[in-house]
């Protein structure tokens, strides 16, 4: 396997992305989701004559709809996995197999990581100019933590309730940090899940394991929680991207965070070098998966 040639593999990936259509409707889902979803906040620290700190992210899970929407978004970014086209046979035989199939998974950690820093970007964006830029939790989100019925008193209905318990428990920066660590993973974790699936398997049985993934993400905050309690995240990696669901006391009730990050990373790395065994080994048929 030759670096170079991975890293050839993987940037004519992003020289796609101009034309990629999917990628623009994405962006405009995750802005228009973020606005909706946070436009509570933004009307409350109006009203209250606060900015909004850059620290929101943790929190952003809190609503239950908020799990399977990013997690479709998720999806939909790696839905063109394994991201074969009419110049793909070309490029395996110039590069060798090994280094195709590194390229893409080079691809998908970099596009994971992009993914993690524009959603972020996003949420801070989506409250100017209503912003405060502070390296505490600021009024705003302290206020609401407390007494989330503050929101309600001025007639606002809040989206995103803001958990007291990470407020108290985590500075503004750290629980930050964690949670973009974790929405990485978990994203990098979803997008290897579709494209060695789709490789290995076939075509769509990524996405539909994907696709069970997020439902176990919505069916564990209802259903999943009554019927089995806290448990169930064991089950659910989606839920890993909020900290609620994670067990900070080591109670054993739901996942810690250390059993989330080396399950993220050792399932990612297994799938990944199923992939280049398969792959390696398995007669190449394009037909049907170019454009």
């Amino acid at each position: 396997m030759s670096i170079r040639n991975s890293i050839l593999c993987s940037f004519s990936n992003f020289k796609k992305w101009a034309v990629d259509t999917k990628l623009y409707i994405l962006l405009v889902l995750i802005a228009v989701f973020n606005i909706w979803n946070f436009s509570g906040i933004y009307e409350y620290a109006g009203i209250v004559g606060y900015g909004v700190s850059p620290w929101i992210f943790p929190h952003i899970f809190t609503a239950p709809v908020a799990m399977p929407v990013y997690g479709c978004f998720a999806i939909l970014l790696f839905s063109d996995a394994p991201f074969i086209d009419r110049h793909t046979p070309f490029l395996v035989v110039r590069t060798g197999r090994i280094s195709w199939v590194s390229g893409q998974l080079i691809y998908i950690l970099i596009t994971s990581f992009l993914y993690t820093i524009v959603n972020y970007a996003i949420t801070v964006i989506s409250f100017f100019p209503n912003i405060e830029f502070t390296s505490d939790w600021g009024k705003v989100i302290r206020t609401l933590a407390v007494n989330p019925s503050s929101a309600h008193n001025k007639g606002i209905s809040l989206t995103v309730l803001i958990n007291n318990s990470i407020v108290s428990s985590f500075s503004a920066i750290e629980a930050t940090i964690i949670s973009l660590v974790l929405f990485f993973l978990v994203t990098l974790f979803l997008g290897i899940v579709i494209f060695s699936l789709n490789l290995v398997i076939g075509k769509m049985s990524g996405i539909i394991t994907a696709g069970i993934m997020v439902f176990i993400s919505y069916f564990s905050i209802y259903v999943g929680r009554l019927t089995i309690g806290f448990k169930i995240y064991y089950f659910s990696p989606l839920s890993w991207s909020s900290l609620q669901y994670i067990d900070w006391y080591h109670s054993g009730d739901s996942p810690s965070l250390q059993y989330a990050v080396i399950f993220l990373l050792a399932a990612s790395l297994i799938l990944s070098t199923v992939s280049l065994v398969s792959f390696s080994r398995q007669d190449i048929n394009f037909d049907g998966c170019m454009d």
